[in-house]
């Protein structure tokens, strides 16, 4: 594999395919660690004795760039290790969940680990984590990242799928991570 160019964060790389020709992808990094793995954080917060997803409506550079949407439906999430290369997926999670979100979880379940986010383009996996939020009170103010968060918002879990589906995909383009998330998150709601 061959190193084309290279940011803080990103390399543009080569490889050979099976068939010999060249495959170029990226693969995020980061200058203090060997992690290139995030964790998703799927958030169930209880209001009023029933669950909500906390989402987040983004404005994210790529997606805005290419006129593909205004903003993007996300969860919180966050590198593993960019801080503290020893950091474990979990305390990454939680460290996440707090700076964005103000808030800290009674329990955190680990739902699938290494998960592709796109295989062709990009080495980058996602570990996704249903986070349960029983006492929804602010631990500290949550950050915004840079102007990336612009708004931080609850749908209630029965109602997660419709709400889903009646986003405008032209003003606010959904993150796969965000419906994987959800999906496993529903699936924890069941057996609490």
């Amino acid at each position: 594999m061959t190193i084309i160019s290279k940011t803080k964060f990103l390399e543009f790389k080569s490889s050979k395919a099976p068939s010999g020709k060249d495959w170029y992808y990226v693969r995020r990094c980061n200058d203090t660690n060997n992690h290139d793995s995030a964790v998703v954080i799927t958030t169930l917060v209880k209001i009023d004795n029933e669950y909500n997803f906390l989402l987040f409506r983004t404005n994210r550079p790529p997606i805005t760039s290419e006129n593909k949407a205004k903003y993007c439906l996300e969860s919180p999430a966050g590198l593993i290790g960019d801080i503290d290369c020893n950091e474990s997926m979990l305390e990454c999670a939680k460290k996440e969940l707090l700076e964005e979100t103000g808030l800290k979880a009674q329990k955190i379940y680990t739902e699938l680990i290494n998960c592709s986010t796109s295989a062709g383009l990009s080495s980058e996996t996602l570990s996704y984590t249903t986070a349960i939020v029983d006492d929804y009170t602010l631990s500290q103010e949550p950050i915004n990242d840079g102007g990336i968060i612009v708004e931080r918002y609850f749908v209630k879990a029965s109602e997660i799928l419709s709400h889903l589906q009646a986003i405008n995909q032209k003003e606010i383009s959904i993150a796969a991570a965000t419906v994987c998330g959800i999906f496993y998150a529903l699936n924890r709601l069941n057996s609490l």
